[in-house]
């Protein structure tokens, strides 16, 4: 959809272009008169619960959601080539972040997980989602899914404004969203997603957890540790393990994180890509 040169240096050509939609980079990437650079970006996409719904408040319910959802088949389908899975609220390429995959579509282990419950039969939920592709197809994919262990997903698409009106207000009950990292060090996502010390309306910190109502003394605690923690390598270690915690316990269910991709003409190089946009470079960029 847009193209950066580099008349300069190139001739005046287009030597790298972005932002293309995955049926342009499937093209190119079976064209081999051009390459492609590509790199995780620092956000993540999302389906957040509201633990303030009771079937929600229950952990079981929170992991049979994430046993119940086809990430690969999402991805694959319908976002293939600009976004990959990833099962963890650190996007892989910031310190800390894991790479394993501990869910997978599991339908029944997944309704062993509701009836263990009380829910053998499912439930009705509404979810939240924004009203712009891809959220459009991934939310139809998410309630498809869901369908399959019994629960019934009524979408409510809406406008930006309107779904995070609606997530601050914490008056949602499924929400599907994405969160990018506001700088590049792990205690940002991990304060969002897991930090809640107070839970009240007159809470003086009101991001992700706390909009979910998710209240986790320990992994709260960790949060706060891990920000003093002044040795690398434990305080590495306490994200690790605030990360395998959250996806026992948390009620977020991370799907996706958007890539970043450039596709050049043979000959280019030097074309930096960054997982944030202020670590891409194209000041060395040249055509042989």
């Amino acid at each position: 959809r847009r193209a950066r040169g580099t008349r300069s240096r190139c001739g005046g050509d287009a030597a790298v272009a972005r932002d293309l939609t995955s049926e342009l980079l499937i093209k190119a990437k079976a064209n081999k008169d051009y390459h492609i650079s590509k790199s995780g970006q620092g956000s993540v996409n999302y389906l957040g619960l509201n633990c303030a719904v009771p079937q929600f408040a229950k952990i079981e319910v929170r992991q049979a959601i994430k046993w119940a959802l086809d990430y690969e088949g999402i991805v694959n389908n319908i976002v293939p080539e600009i976004y990959e899975v990833t099962q963890s609220f650190l996007p892989i390429g910031l310190p800390g972040a894991l790479t394993t995959l501990p869910f997978k579509r599991d339908v029944a282990k997944a309704k062993e997980l509701l009836a263990k419950v009380g829910y053998p039969d499912g439930f009705e939920m509404t979810l939240d989602h924004f009203n712009t592709a891809p959220y459009i197809d991934i939310a139809q994919a998410v309630q498809a899914n869901l369908k399959d262990i019994g629960i019934k997903v009524n979408l409510l698409p809406a406008e930006k404004k309107q779904v995070y009106t609606k997530m601050r207000a914490r008056t949602f009950q499924m929400l599907l969203s994405g969160w990018g990292t506001d700088y590049f060090d792990p205690n940002s996502n991990a304060q969002a997603f897991c930090a809640n010390p107070d839970d009240s309306d007159d809470s003086k910190l009101k991001i992700l957890a706390w909009r979910c109502h998710f209240f986790d003394a320990e992994l709260t605690q960790m949060v706060a540790d891990a920000a003093v923690e002044l040795d690398a390598k434990k305080r590495l270690d306490i994200y690790r393990k605030m990360q395998t915690l959250s996806s026992e316990r948390s009620p977020f269910i991370f799907m996706m994180q958007p890539i970043s991709t450039a596709v050049m003409a043979k000959g280019v190089s030097g074309f930096v890509m960054g997982p944030v946009f202020d670590d891409t470079r194209y000041a060395k960029v040249k055509k042989a």
